[in-house]
């Protein structure tokens, strides 16, 4: 389907991180349980300048390399795509960069997962509170590809420990591309405001590229963060689950300062078909339960959306999901 437009990609201007070519600025996060292949194909056709995969254990892509891929399942109409990775030992992180290399466009380092068990191994936000541990896994990454390498981060450890600037100026001596600013804490996980300010300065003191991530829910919400951040680049999570139109009219708005109708119920249904016939297409680990989960979030915002997910729960196959759906 197209909409209110002849094109998709309603951009004419092109950007850059390191020597990878986008035609958007406004990119898609990683997410994990959400950004399957299907997922990151359809926004990256509705606008998404750049893809990213779910987050890769690096434990668990080294042991099972190839069963780790074809979960990720990259795809070659999907590129650019980062492929994002999170782990703290050196050896497996070295290892890791070799395997993901020849898919990734750009590799992305986790610095701010709050999760439990990654914070176990001393991974993603662990380096926030421990940014003298860099060492142990930037360099790893950095001698073992020529790709561009980011990271994504937090603002710090807690309200307390606020250490943005610190994180991001030795991120950017250690030769980093770009880097993506989740302007919460560790403990703030993804709840309370996102701290837009700690973007700004952070772009104040550093000569590469930022990406700015948190409540980003609407266009006007990518347009308010340029504005008030001079962030490079908008990252949209929650914002974008069962909503992938919201690239196009982001990228639109930030591109021309003009704004298009979101979608109505019609569409929005139409789209989740597109999507459901991606993920027939190209998942090679077609779960229903995850095909399912995508059905529910694309009923936000439509009449009786808590009926029609209950509605959506009660399905038990591909085939009554999709005739009730249609």
């Amino acid at each position: 389907m197209r909409y209110e437009s002849d094109s998709r990609k309603p951009h004419t201007k092109m950007y850059k991180i390191g020597n990878v070519k986008l035609d958007s600025r406004v990119f898609l996060a990683p997410l994990a349980g959400v950004t399957c292949s299907a997922f990151r194909l359809i926004c990256k056709e509705y606008g998404a300048g750049l893809v990213y995969s779910p987050m890769i254990v690096i434990n668990q892509l080294v042991e099972a390399p190839e069963r780790i891929l074809e979960i990720i399942n990259p795809l070659k109409q999907e590129r650019p795509l980062a492929i994002q990775l999170v782990g703290s030992d050196t050896k497996l992180m070295e290892q890791a960069v070799k395997i993901i290399d020849p898919y990734a466009d750009i590799i992305d380092i986790n610095l701010g997962c709050p999760e439990k068990d990654i914070l176990a191994l001393k991974a993603g936000a662990f380096f926030i509170k421990h940014p003298d541990q860099l060492k142990k896994i930037i360099p790893a990454v950095m001698s073992n590809t020529n790709k561009p390498v980011t990271a994504k981060i937090r603002i710090g450890w807690d309200k307390d420990s606020i250490n943005t600037l610190q994180v991001v100026k030795q991120l950017e001596d250690y030769g980093l591309s770009a880097i993506a600013i989740h302007a919460r804490t560790q403990k703030q996980k993804y709840t309370g405001k996102a701290d837009w300010d700690e973007i700004r300065k952070a772009k104040e003191v550093v000569n590469i590229p930022i990406i700015g991530n948190g409540d980003i829910l609407l266009p006007g919400n990518a347009k308010a963060m340029v504005e008030q951040t001079k962030c490079d680049f908008v990252m949209i999570g929650r914002g974008a689950m069962g909503n992938p139109y919201l690239f196009k009219r982001a990228a639109l708005l930030l591109e021309t300062g003009k704004g298009i109708p979101d979608v109505d119920e019609k569409m929005q249904k139409e789209l989740f078909i597109e999507f459901y016939n991606l993920y027939q297409k190209y998942e090679k680990r077609k779960k229903f339960s995850e095909l399912r989960q995508h059905a529910m979030w694309f009923t936000k915002g439509m009449r009786s959306s808590r009926y029609l997910r209950n509605k959506l729960l009660s399905c038990k196959t591909e085939k009554e999901l999709l005739n009730y759906f249609k």
